[in-house]
Formats: structure tokens, sequence, C-alpha cells
């Protein structure tokens, strides 16, 4: 009894958090539902889609859901969406709580949060369990959605009348709201709330508010939370360092960064693509060619490889700093990685290799682009004397 008193008070401070932010919040658009009628195609998804669910092993594939959504939000079909979601009704997964969560999640990912809402108002009806696990997906759904501020009303509203315990993802949730929408005194203050509370902070906790303490360049509140998270055990993961790496990285602190990097690496992580990228993208700003190719083998050697777009940084540089047998490796080894890089600047390179008499280089490019399976590459040799 004492600790449910102890935690509707909680969500009762948390009143105080949310409403003085109401009026300055930013009103985010959510993706309409009223589109126009949509190709054939978009509408074939759907009615293969709802035949497919009849089948319970199609229905328990998560994977399939997300692909339907992912497809028919590119074809802007977002009445099929809903179509398709509310067609699960139909069956008994509905009656699982862990079904409905992926429902809401879905309806997230779309940006239609009232969608969300209603399933999970709707719950009861269609004899499912309402946890505070689907609880923490409608508060994740309003996050996707970029509602950060309405994540408040439903703290205020649900948890005391539909008597919902809220635990740490409830509260992970909300920090991760309040420093999305700016607010991170109020952040920093509901950490401290939940903790007398009984609720400790996890390392998702503390990487939240790093983040957001790096990003608003608050480095002494940023140390206090290093130290906090040493006194009270809270080991810290790979991605507190990359977030504390990239901080020095962005604040120009070069030889911070190598030294940071190297600390990484002693306390016994693995750098990651993120970390190299990281470090990469330093180089770059510097215009330092030979410190990026030194990050890039690095990067090799420790069996991490950059995505399509730190590829595209890389080539662009090497192209901008003339260097353009560093180029013609990193479109080979992009092409063999079947990561994608735009054709004009593909183009560039092998204009760049034909200009410092590279021909033969040039036509290898050339050859191996027009026998690229992933991607669809028109290249051309340029005139040359």
């Amino acid at each position: 009894m004492s600790n449910q008193m102890s935690t509707t008070s909680a969500l009762r401070r948390l009143q105080g958090i949310f409403a003085g932010h109401q009026q300055i919040a930013a009103t985010n658009q959510p993706i309409t539902t009223c589109s126009k009628p949509t190709n054939r195609f978009a509408q074939a998804i759907v009615d293969s889609f709802k035949k497919s669910s009849e089948c319970p092993q199609f229905r328990r594939n998560r994977f399939h859901y997300e692909t339907a959504v992912r497809q028919l939000t590119e074809a802007k079909h977002f009445s099929g969406i809903i179509d398709i979601i509310e067609h699960q009704k139909n069956y008994p997964d509905i009656r699982n709580e862990s079904f409905v969560v992926r429902l809401i999640l879905l309806y997230g990912k779309v940006k239609m949060d009232h969608r969300a809402r209603n399933l999970f108002d709707e719950m009861p009806q269609l004899n499912c369990p309402r946890t505070v696990f689907s609880f923490n997906a409608l508060l994740e759904a309003y996050f996707k959605s970029e509602k950060y501020h309405k994540i408040g009303d439903l703290f205020r509203e649900l948890p005391s009348k539909l008597s919902i315990e809220p635990n740490l993802v409830t509260y992970n949730t909300a920090i991760k709201a309040m420093c999305k929408a700016g607010w991170l005194d109020s952040a920093v203050y509901l950490m401290d709330e939940i903790e007398s509370h009984g609720i400790k902070p996890n390392i998702v906790t503390c990487n939240t508010l790093l983040n957001a303490f790096y990003e608003n360049r608050r480095f002494s509140e940023a140390d206090n939370l290093w130290d906090m998270m040493e006194k009270k055990n809270i080991i810290p993961n790979l991605c507190s360092f990359n977030i504390k790496l990239t901080s020095l990285v962005i604040a120009n602190e070069v030889s911070k960064a190598n030294q940071f990097f190297d600390e990484i690496v002693n306390k016994g992580f693995k750098p990651d693509a993120f970390s190299y990228n990281t470090m990469i993208k330093m180089g770059i700003t510097q215009g330092n060619l030979e410190e990026v190719k030194m990050w890039y083998e690095k990067m090799l050697q420790n069996d991490c490889l950059p995505d399509h777009k730190p590829f595209t940084m890389l080539v662009t540089f090497a192209c901008s700093s003339k260097d353009f047998d560093f180029a013609l490796r990193l479109c080979k080894k992009a092409m063999k990685s079947h990561k994608a890089i735009c054709n004009r600047i593909m183009q560039r390179v092998v204009d760049g290799l034909v200009e410092h008499s590279k021909i033969e280089n040039a036509k290898e490019l050339v050859k191996l682009a027009e026998s690229c399976g992933s991607f669809r590459y028109e290249l051309s040799l340029p005139s040359h004397n």
C-alpha cells in the first residue's frame, strides 16, 4: 500500500513537471490518414496481407508486419496501414498483450499516435490484459510520433486511472521525451524523483541524460553524472563512451578525442563502426587526409565497415583532396560490401582518375560499376588526350 501511495505521489509531482511546458510545446503533425486513392500495387499488398493473416504462423512473424507497413508508407497508402492493423482484431491473437503491443508500436512508426491511443483504450473490450507493458508501448508510440509533450498527459491521466504502476522503462521513456522536448532540467528532476521512490536509474537512463548534457554543452553536469554512475555502480557501456567521444569531436578537442579513444580501448571495449566514423569525421573536419586514411585502415583492421553515408563522406573527401587512388579503393570496397555510393560521386572519381592520367584505373572502375549487381550505376569514361 505504501509503495502504491509513493508511486501516486511521484506521478502527481509529474504534473508540475509537464504542465509548465504544455503551452510552449511544439506541434508535430501526424502522417495523414486521408490519402488519395493509391495504385493497384499498394492495394494488392493490403489484400495479400489480410489473406495471409488468416495463418497463425504468419501472425507470429513481426517482420511481415513491419515490411508491409514500410511498403505502404512508401506508397503513401496510409488508409491501407489502418486497414491491415484493424483487421487483426478478427483473430484470437488480439487477446494477447504482446500482439497488441506490436500493433500499437506500428501505429507509432507512422505517427498515428491517436490510433495507438484508440487501440490501447479498446484493449478491455478486446478481452486483452492491459498492463504497464502496453502502457509503455503507448508512450513509445507517442515518442515515435514526436508528440513528446503529450507523454506528460498520459502520465497524468492513465496510471492512477487504470491502476498501472510505472516501471523503469516508463520513466526512461518520459526522461527521453523530456530531453527531446528540450526540458533537460525536468528530466534531471524526474530521475531524482523516481529514485526517491525506489526505482533505480540504469545505463539507459544515464546515456539519455549524458547525450542531452553534451548536446547542450552542459559539460560539468555530464562530469557529475559520470561520477554518480561510478558511485552507484552503474557500469558504462560502449554507447556511453561514444556519446562522450562525439562531444569531444564536435567541440574540436582533437587531442582529447584521441586520448579518450585510447581510453575506451584500454578499458577493454572494442570500438564499433560509430566510434571509427566519429574519428574519421574529425579528420575530415580538420582537413587531415593522412589522419582520415589512418582511421579508415584501423576500422577495417578491427572488422568494422562504414555504411553507405560514411563511405560517401570518405569518397567525397578523397576527391576534394585529389587522392583519387584512395577514392578508387573506397569505391571498390563499397561495391564489394554492397554499400551504395551515388552515381554522381562515382562519376567524379572516374573523371578525377582520367584527369590525373590514370586511364586504366578509370576503366577498371567503370567496368566494376557495370557488373555491380547490387546497384545500377551509369558511369561514362570522359574523353582524354
